[in-house]
C-alpha cells in the first residue's frame, strides 16, 4: 500500500535495520563464544562504529545524488545544458544517465528552436495579412500589432497603451468597440487567447463592419439598378423608336404636315423616352465600375486640371505629395463633388485644401452653402434635394472613391455654415 513517507525515511529504516541485524549478530557471537565484557565491548564497539558510519556515507551519497539529480533538472529547465552536475560519477548507471539528459536535452532544444521558427512564421504571416490584428499581454497592454490594424487607428502610435485605451473594451465574456474609440471605423472583434512562455496573450482580429455593409448595399444597388436598366429599356426602345418611325413618315409626306395635337404629342413622347433612355444609362453607370488602374500622379497635376474646370475654386497651395491613384475615376469624382459645392451657394467659392496622415491622403473641400439638410439619404440612389436632380452623384462619387480604397464623408461645416468634404485615400 503505498505510504506518506519520503525516500529519506526508508533509507532511514533500512539502515537502522541493517544496524540492528549486525548488533544482534554479534551480541549472539559474544556469547557463544563466551567472551568477558571487556572483551565484548572491544570486538563490539569497532564493529557498531564501521557499520554506523557507513549507513551515514551509503545515506549521505544517495542523498547527494538525489541532489545533484535536482540541480540538474533545474539546469535542463533553465537552458544549461552545458553543465553536469554529477561528474564526479564516471561510470556505471550515472554514465548512462548522463546520455539520457543529453538526449533529453537536445530535445527540448530541437522543439524549442522549432517553436521559436513556428512563433516568427506567425508573427511574419500575421504582419502581411491585410485584417486589422493586436495581441495584449497578460496586462492587457499592446504587445504586436500589424500594419493594418495601425491603419485602422486614429493615433500614430501605440507604444504603452493598453486595450482600453484604445476603446477596446471586454464585456460579458466577449471584446467590443467603445463609441469613443481611436479607430476609424466600426469592427466586430474575435478573440482568441493562447500562451507563450507560461504567460496567458489575448489575440484580436478586427473585421470591419462598413466594409460589409458596403460590399452588402453595392451589390443590393447593382442588382436593383440592372433590374430596373433592363425593364426601363426594354418599353422605352420600342417606344422611342416607334415615334422616331412616325416622325420621318411624316416628314416625307406619307403623314399630313398640317399641326395637329397627334404631332405634338409624338415629339414629347420621343423627347421622354430619349431621356428616360439616358437617365437609366447614367445609372447603369453605378453597377458597372470598371477596376481602379492606380498610376503615380502628383497633387499639382490634380490641381491644374480641376483649376482649368473649375476657375473659381480655391485651391490652398501645400508642398506636392505623391500618391497612387486612378486619375480618371479620381477626377470624375472631385468635379461631382466641386459641382455640387458650387451649386449648395455660399457668399464665398468652395475651398479645397491637401493633408497628409501617417500613409494617406485627405482631401478637404469646404463650402459655405446651406449645409447637409438630410443626412440620412445622401447616399440613397434617386433621391435628390435638387429640382432637376438625379440622385446619382454622390452614389458615383463615392464608389468611385472605394473602388481605390478610399472613403467618402461628408459633414457638418465645423467653422461655419456649409458642408466639409473628406476624401481619404492611400498613398
Amino acid at each position: 500500500m503505498p505510504t506518506n513517507q519520503s525516500l529519506e525515511q526508508h533509507l532511514k529504516r533500512y539502515l537502522y535495520l541493517m544496524v540492528f541485524i549486525l548488533l544482534t549478530l554479534c551480541i549472539l557471537l559474544t556469547i557463544s563464544w563466551d567472551l568477558d565484557w571487556f572483551a565484548s565491548i572491544s570486538i563490539l564497539l569497532p564493529l557498531i562504529t564501521l557499520t554506523v558510519l557507513a549507513a551515514l556515507k551509503s545515506y549521505r551519497l544517495v542523498t547527494d545524488v538525489l541532489d545533484r539529480f535536482g540541480l540538474q533538472l533545474d539546469a535542463l529547465a533553465n537552458n544549461e545544458s552545458n553543465s553536469w552536475h554529477l561528474a564526479k560519477y564516471q561510470g556505471g548507471r550515472i554514465t548512462s544517465l548522463k546520455a539520457d539528459f543529453n538526449k533529453l536535452s537536445n530535445k527540448i532544444a530541437k522543439n524549442k528552436r522549432h517553436y521559436i521558427q513556428t512563433e516568427e512564421f506567425v508573427f511574419e504571416f500575421v504582419g502581411m495579412l491585410d485584417l486589422p490584428i493586436v495581441i495584449l499581454d497578460p496586462h492587457g497592454l499592446v504587445y504586436f500589432t500589424n500594419q493594418a490594424f495601425l491603419n485602422s487607428l486614429t493615433t500614430p502610435d501605440v507604444a504603452g497603451l493598453t486595450a482600453n485605451n484604445l476603446g477596446l473594451i471586454y464585456n460579458q465574456g466577449m471584446w467590443q468597440q467603445h463609441d469613443d474609440s481611436c479607430f476609424e471605423q466600426r469592427f466586430h472583434i474575435s478573440s482568441q487567447t493562447f500562451w507563450r512562455a507560461g504567460r496567458s496573450y489575448e489575440l484580436l482580429t478586427l473585421f470591419s463592419i462598413e466594409q460589409q455593409l458596403r460590399s452588402n448595399e453595392q451589390q443590393v444597388w447593382q442588382r436593383l439598378i440592372r433590374v430596373l436598366n433592363h425593364e426601363v429599356r426594354n418599353s422605352l426602345t420600342p417606344i422611342y423608336s416607334m415615334s422616331q418611325s412616325l416622325q420621318i413618315m411624316k416628314q416625307q409626306g406619307q403623314i399630313s404636315n398640317a399641326p395637329d395635337l397627334a404631332s405634338d404629342m409624338l415629339q414629347v413622347i420621343e423627347k421622354r423616352a430619349q431621356h428616360l433612355l439616358d437617365f437609366v444609362a447614367s445609372y447603369s453607370a453605378f453597377s458597372q465600375l470598371p477596376a481602379a488602374n492606380k498610376q503615380a500622379v502628383t497633387t499639382e497635376q490634380i490641381n491644374l486640371r480641376l483649376h482649368a474646370l473649375f476657375p473659381q475654386l480655391v485651391i490652398q497651395a501645400t508642398e506636392p505629395q505623391h500618391f497612387n491613384v486612378d486619375l480618371g475615376q479620381l477626377e470624375q469624382a472631385l468635379i461631382n463633388l466641386i459641382k455640387n459645392a458650387f451649386e449648395a451657394g455660399g457668399r464665398s467659392a468652395p475651398t479645397l485644401s491637401w493633408q497628409q496622415h501617417k500613409d494617406k491622403v485627405v482631401i478637404k473641400l469646404l463650402d459655405s452653402g446651406t449645409g447637409i439638410t438630410n443626412p440620412e439619404n445622401l447616399f440613397v440612389p434617386f433621391y435628390s434635394t435638387k429640382a432637376q436632380g438625379a440622385g446619382i452623384g454622390l452614389v458615383i462619387s463615392r464608389e468611385l472613391i472605394r473602388n481605390q480604397g478610399g472613403q467618402l464623408q461628408l459633414l457638418a461645416n465645423p467653422e461655419g455654415q456649409g458642408t466639409r468634404v473628406l476624401v481619404t485615400l492611400p498613398r
